[in-house]
């Protein structure tokens, strides 16, 4: 059973990326140059028209934005799960609870062609990353992961249902954005709205990666509130999941 789902995760992690790459020129070589682009015009509009002050501001936004993109691609792909593999549900070759995992994989394996990227800038650049935060490199991703499969699973869910959420889940991750520290620092918040903005959890998930990959002064406190997040929203996925998910093929 067990070889079954590794072998049919592999699969279906294969199919999207062909799918989504299927004609192009560059072919996977867009899950990189894509974001880099972005990052190029960032780094023009916030380091040299907005003058943010972050030293190593390049870097600083890569280390930001790489995770965001891998967080945000789950989670807007979620609200449209089930239909996307509907094929493989209705041939009943996998459970409804798998198909959150593969969406999440698909975008972490999307996430990890950019590693090399930022390794290579950190390598050329002045930062100096003690080896102990790679240390921490398993912790965020698995506390990431889950946080992740937790929301998808919820998302995709609610979504057999109500057929507008997949609008809303696209506005509010645009939304999440700027109000995630990815384009600047967490010290550029006013201190009057400071506790406001840390109810959102991405905050500390983008903080952490950050702290991994660029300063290397991991603070494990920003540990807990995304991991009691994931706690909470794992038993309301089990809940939603027993409910709806269960019978999404007679939704679908």
């Amino acid at each position: 059973m067990i070889s079954h789902y590794i072998e049919l995760t592999f699969l279906m992690v294969r199919r999207d990326f062909v799918i989504r790459y299927r004609g192009t020129f560059l072919g996977y070589i867009w899950s990189i140059l894509n974001p880099l682009i972005f990052a190029f015009v960032y780094v023009i509009a916030f380091k040299h028209i907005l003058r943010i002050p972050v030293e190593n501001y390049a870097i600083f936004l890569l280390t930001g934005l790489f995770p965001w993109l891998w967080i945000s691609s789950s989670l807007s792909n979620a609200a449209t799960g089930f239909q996307a593999y509907q094929s493989i549900l209705k041939s009943g070759r996998t459970a409804p609870n798998v198909i959150p995992f593969f969406i999440v994989l698909t975008e972490f394996v999307n996430f990890l062609f950019t590693i090399p990227v930022i390794l290579f800038f950190i390598y050329i650049s002045p930062v100096n990353l003690p080896f102990e935060s790679f240390l921490y490199f398993p912790v965020v991703f698995v506390l990431t992961f889950a946080f992740l499969i937790c929301s998808v699973s919820i998302i995709s869910c609610l979504s057999l249902i109500l057929k507008d959420l997949g609008h809303f889940i696209l506005l509010l991750v645009q939304m999440l954005f700027f109000l995630s520290p990815v384009l600047y620092p967490v010290t550029l918040i006013p201190e009057k709205f400071l506790d406001i903005y840390l109810i959102n959890p991405f905050v500390n998930l983008i903080e952490l990666w950050r702290q991994v990959l660029y300063s290397g002064n991991v603070d494990a406190d920003l540990l807990i509130y995304p991991l009691f997040f994931t706690i909470v929203m794992f038993i309301v996925a089990l809940i939603l999941m027993k409910r709806i998910g269960t019978r999404a093929v007679l939704w679908l």
